[in-house]
């Protein structure tokens, strides 16, 4: 994780209020990039690898790695997903909270489930046994 920056000369109140005047949400997404930036970084320095081996590993050229890792770039989905592959490592993760259905309590334990368990198979198409005649 990087550290935090300290500025030794005297504070400047006009810059402190440009930078109160940048919207909340501009200034999390600034910190998101950031903050995946050290994520790959902690784990390219844990599994011994340099920044050039991951740029080949991801089929990319050093200088865009270099920009991911400065937290000047704005990733997609997919490439989150691609990265996750090639590190082996989840870089974000998305929360998943477990509503009971009502009557939970209520139900016999074999029976219970969450409303995040759903009643179909997460991914494809029902197997055979589970198709209605």
């Amino acid at each position: 994780m990087r550290k935090a920056t300290t500025y030794y000369a005297d504070p400047d109140p006009l810059f402190d209020e440009l930078v109160e005047q940048i919207p909340q949400e501009t200034r999390r997404h600034h910190d998101m990039l950031v903050e995946i930036g050290d994520r790959i970084v902690e784990i390219l320095k844990r599994k011994g690898w340099s920044q050039t081996e991951f740029a080949k590993a991801m089929g990319k050229r050093d200088s865009e790695i270099s920009k991911w890792l400065g937290g000047g770039h704005n990733f997609t989905i997919a490439t989150i997903v691609k990265i996750e592959t090639v590190l082996g490592e989840d870089i974000i993760s998305v929360k998943k909270y477990r509503k009971p259905v009502a009557g939970y309590a209520l139900m016999p334990e074999g029976k219970r489930r969450l409303l995040s368990e759903g009643s179909r198979p997460k991914y494809g198409r029902k197997k055979k046994s589970e198709k209605e005649d």
